[in-house]
């Protein structure tokens, strides 16, 4: 039996390959795996034990650990296998030139994925913007990053976008956000502090609108035909900001609808000169009479 399993299979740049060194490869594999497994899972239990650790970092870390264990467990079963590396060498730099132009990608992005790791410029739960997208960073992975849109569509952003783009993130110290909400209103100056005091009523009827900082109304400046103001307010996070902002304008519409004052909008008027209607007139009768 034992001969059976030492008989040779294949030959690889002289090398024999028997079927004993192929088990053991496999069983080498297999070993590296299910090994990558059971420590990442129980040095996640034990850190997770920990309140004070950054929960993001551990599963990075756990993941390159897992990577490590794997990389090592292949280079070694080739070593049984009887595969010389150093003879692979050429083979390898040759076929990494080869793709090295197109690996550029993902190198870059998994470089990217280390420096996310320590720099920590987001975090998993954070809200951010990227590349045209907001939502809540789900999940960060080696090469890329899961965001979750309001819309509870996944965008999977590579990781390089977070390091050579604007990112912007709204929750990365502090999660209070100030909302600006502009309106013009008719030109009547004896309605402008009824008209304050109607926008801080709305603001302070809003249960997702904080008290501190308090609410206050500007006075942008003199429009064409209105008296521009903004509505100042903090929330607690901007994930629910659009959803706020309805909520005020729904408000301030009808409360100054209650209260006689009047909206204004861009509007164009035009102007049509007599002259020009009567010129019009003129020849439509004269080429009557003809």
């Amino acid at each position: 039996m034992l001969e059976f399993l030492k008989s040779r299979i294949i030959t690889i740049e002289g090398t024999k390959i028997t079927l004993l060194s192929i088990i053991l490869f496999l069983l080498i594999i297999a070993i590296a795996y299910l090994s990558s497994v059971l420590l990442t899972y129980f040095v996640k239990k034990e850190l997770y034990k920990n309140t004070h650790i950054d929960k993001v970092l551990v599963k990075t870390v756990l993941r390159f650990i897992k990577y490590f264990i794997l990389i090592t467990g292949i280079f070694v079963s080739l070593q049984v296998l009887g595969i010389n590396l150093s003879s692979l060498a050429f083979l390898a730099g040759v076929i990494g030139l080869g793709i090295g132009f197109g690996m550029q990608n993902i190198i870059s992005n998994f470089m990217s994925g280390i420096i996310i790791l320590f720099e920590k410029p987001i975090k998993e739960g954070e809200y951010v913007e990227v590349a045209g997208y907001d939502g809540i960073v789900t999940d960060i992975r080696a090469r890329s990053t899961t965001i979750t849109t309001r819309d509870n569509i996944s965008i999977i952003v590579p990781n390089s976008n977070f390091i050579t783009s604007n990112v912007i993130n709204w929750s990365h110290n502090d999660p209070k956000v100030r909302l600006h909400i502009p309106l013009g209103i008719e030109e009547t100056a004896s309605k402008l502090d009824r008209t304050k005091e109607l926008l801080l009523e709305i603001a302070d009827n809003n249960p997702e609108v904080l008290k501190n900082p308090k609410p206050g109304v500007w006075f942008v400046g003199f429009g064409s035909s209105s008296f521009d103001l903004e509505l100042i307010v903090w929330i607690e996070s901007p994930i629910r900001r659009h959803y706020i902002i309805t909520e005020l304008n729904f408000e301030i519409a009808k409360k100054f609808s209650e209260n006689n004052i009047d909206l204004t909008y861009p509007w164009t008027n035009l102007v049509f000169k007599n002259e020009l209607i009567t010129r019009n007139a003129e020849n439509a009768n004269h080429d009557e009479i003809k």
